[in-house]
């Protein structure tokens, strides 16, 4: 994973819980890095529409491949700076 970039750190935990209340009605208490997507209860249809939303609002692009290899917020988070270090943005 990479660390330390202030995006990773704070941004991406606001804006995941935005996208989570926004399009599955749904709060992200408690939500952090380590927190597992598949303990939050979204169903998978909600989920592609909550990375949509993170597309859009940080302006990066998820590439279908690294999407399978997603488990934590924090796996998230890693692709986003890495989209944006390789010039992977939107």
């Amino acid at each position: 994973m990479s660390q330390g970039t202030p995006l990773r750190d704070d941004g991406i935990l606001a804006v995941f819980a935005r996208a989570m209340w926004e399009v599955a009605c749904q709060k992200a208490d408690g939500l952090g890095l380590d927190t597992q997507v598949a303990d939050l209860g979204i169903e998978s249809v909600a989920l592609l529409e909550v990375i949509g939303y993170l597309e859009d609002e940080l302006g990066v692009h998820f590439p279908e491949a690294r999407l399978r290899e997603v488990r934590t917020v924090g796996d998230l988070a890693d692709i986003v700076a890495d989209e944006r270090r390789s010039g992977g943005a939107l």
